[in-house]
């Protein structure tokens, strides 16, 4: 059998533009092939991503093949109009046909310079390779491939594969990226086609949907429009029936926080195809909704003509200008009336969704603005209602803001602070916000002049460290005074009592002690009934294992003869010299996880002025906006 050619007629521009330009990355160029793929009637995508040695990719399918005359006459036929040619929009699978422009082989040119492809049809295989050099450097704007299996017998499955060599890309493929992005392209509603991601991935390609975990609210269109929104809809009704009767339908979701920018706002697809990617559809799109606003709509009805394309090239956006088409201008303004209505139900269920989250926390906002005085209750009102119509402010997050709120008028600073600054202007939400953004600062002025003395205990903990003060005389004395100092968020001690008082008041027996020559400094319980169990190292006495193990197996002892304590026992292992031998160090982070710590009187100190030194900040920073305040 005489081997023919195979050619492709093309000008270089067209190549240039529609190929490596306009396909750039990956994503698009294999939404392209697996277009292909669908068209094909295939069951099966297999995608492959190498990163190994010289990257490639491969791409195959389990579609219906090509004959040799078909990859003449269709394939590499640059700008084929399959549609049009074929008179008919549908496979002979009965799916309808993605692809139209006749453009999607030149995406791959924007990622390899070589591309090998193979095709099976009833047993007969062609195989050739298309190189972009050469592609470029030929005369006459005619290419012929190099063809590597011509009409080959083969038992192998009818199909498609392409390998595309020479990449362009030197990082390695992050499939993850990439199966969340081809996800986005397509919707696709059929369990008769399925994606395979590097052979041990399946991925089907039929959803769009944001993670479940953060969709708060769903909106489809248009049943839930007709129900929810039937006042509304009187106002556009013209535009509602034109996308029933055009066969729209979607989704609009809102999620319970901020969204990616990249999924924020409506996606469109036709024919399981993207057409548009995520707009807001909207002047207004700074607006705080479309933070949380996402959704996507099927349109097939806007790619239903053989003659017209609404579609750009590169299937980002429609051709919105085109003036003389009514339809879409219709479909445009039905989804910006369908966002402008979605706002306000939003803002509403997100509201009723916030008073009842804050109820559940034992919060009724208005039996508490009842228990004010009349003073009290403008200022209350004013700083709830900012925070529950506040976009931003979460459910959760509205029910500690209130909880604040509630605590802080307990205290004559806050209601003196806060009623100042309505005297200075109307609060409006922003000023509210702001005001409960930094109520720390409040707490600071009422607990100043305990940061300030904590700042000479500090101060005088530090001499005591510096001098080589006695650690049972002093220190120990000193840190049962001020507990705070092993743990900054401890304000108090119950009454302190020695490990040995302790075991014997529970015990008559001291030799039910492990080792009874082992001796502790001193134990303690806090209010919330925490244990605290610390053992204090003379400076000189370098960290064995064993000294680090030993405060473990006390915190087990008590943790054994009281079940009660369990979950509620912390150790404190405290020294200054912090050099270790050696797998001491990796036995003392294994222990934080149970809350047995190793520290130095150093790391105290550190924590203690950190933790104290922010509170006097806090106090500073509210003293010097009243001095500014003043002097205005």
């Amino acid at each position: 059998m005489r081997q023919e050619e195979l050619q492709v007629t093309f000008d270089i521009n067209t190549i240039d533009h529609l190929g490596v330009k306009l396909y750039s990355t990956i994503p698009p160029m294999i939404a392209e092939l697996v277009s292909n793929a669908w068209d094909a009637d295939a069951n099966n995508v297999y995608i492959n991503f190498n990163n190994e040695g010289e990257k490639t990719i491969t791409v195959s399918d389990d579609g219906t093949g090509m004959t040799f005359s078909e990859l003449n006459e269709h394939f590499l036929k640059v700008g084929r109009n399959r549609r049009v040619e074929m008179h008919k929009d549908e496979t002979e699978g009965g799916r309808k046909v993605l692809g139209k422009k006749g453009l999607g082989k030149l995406s791959m040119f924007g990622i390899g310079k070589k591309i090998t492809i193979s095709t099976v049809k009833s047993g007969i295989k062609n195989t050739f390779v298309m190189d972009y050099k050469q592609l470029k450097d030929c005369e006459g704007s005619v290419y012929k491939p190099a063809v590597i299996d011509y009409c080959v017998k083969t038992d192998e499955k009818n199909g498609t594969s392409f390998l595309i060599e020479q990449l362009s890309r030197k990082s390695d493929f992050d499939i993850e990226r990439l199966h969340r992005n081809l996800q986005t392209r397509f919707h696709i509603y059929s369990d008769k086609f399925v994606v395979h991601i590097n052979d041990d991935e399946k991925y089907e390609i039929n959803s769009n949907d944001i993670p479940e975990d953060k969709c708060q609210f769903v909106w489809k269109f248009p049943e839930d429009f007709e129900k929810d929104f039937d006042t509304e809809i009187g106002k556009f009704k013209e535009l509602f029936e034109f996308g029933k009767t055009k066969g729209v339908h979607g989704k609009i979701y809102t999620s319970q926080t901020p969204l990616n920018k990249n999924v924020q706002g409506i996606v469109l697809f036709s024919r399981g195809k993207l057409v548009q990617e995520h707009s807001a559809f909207d002047d207004r799109a700074n607006d705080n909704f479309f933070q949380y606003m996402s959704g996507s709509f099927d349109v097939d009805f806007i790619d239903s003509s053989f003659d017209v394309d609404n579609c750009s090239t590169d299937r980002k956006t429609l051709a919105w200008d085109i003036d003389e088409n009514e339809e879409l201008y219709k479909l445009q303004e039905l989804l910006k009336k369908l966002v402008s209505v979605t706002q306000k139900k939003w803002r509403e269920q997100r509201k009723a969704e916030k008073k009842k989250k804050v109820s559940s926390h034992g919060h009724d906002i208005d039996e508490w603005i009842k228990t004010l005085n009349p003073t009290e209750k403008t200022l209350a009102q004013k700083l709830t209602n900012a925070i529950i119509e506040n976009d931003d402010i979460n459910e959760d997050t509205a029910a500690d803001y209130i909880g604040c709120i509630k605590d802080m008028y307990s205290f004559e600073g806050f209601k003196q602070f806060t009623a100042e600054l309505d005297e200075l202007q109307e609060l409006d939400n922003e000023h509210a916000i702001r005001l409960l953004t930094d109520w720390n600062n409040i707490e600071a002025k009422e607990y100043a002049k305990i940061a300030i003395g904590r700042i000479k205990t500090i101060e005088q903990f530090e001499k005591f460290i510096r001098t080589d003060a006695s650690e049972r005389d002093v220190i120990q004395k000193f840190l049962e005074e001020f507990p705070w100092l092993l743990d900054p968020k401890m304000s108090k001690f119950e009454r302190e009592i020695t490990y040995i008082n302790l075991l014997k008041r529970k015990f008559a027996d001291e030799s039910d002690l492990p080792e009874s020559n082992r001796r502790l400094d001193f134990l303690c319980t806090n209010s919330a009934g925490t244990i605290h169990i610390i053992e204090l190292k003379r400076p000189s006495i370098k960290l064995k294992t064993k000294e680090i193990q030993q405060i473990s197996e006390y915190v087990e002892f008590i943790e054994t003869q009281f079940p009660q304590t369990q979950g509620h026992v912390k150790g404190f292992l405290i020294s200054d010299n912090m050099t270790y031998e050696p797998g001491a160090e990796k036995v003392r982070k294994g222990l934080e996880s149970v809350d047995i710590y190793v520290k130095s009187y150093s790391d105290l100190l550190a924590e203690a002025r950190r933790y104290n030194d922010d509170l006097y900040k806090m106090y500073e920073n509210i003293s010097n906006k009243k001095k500014d305040k003043g002097s205005e």
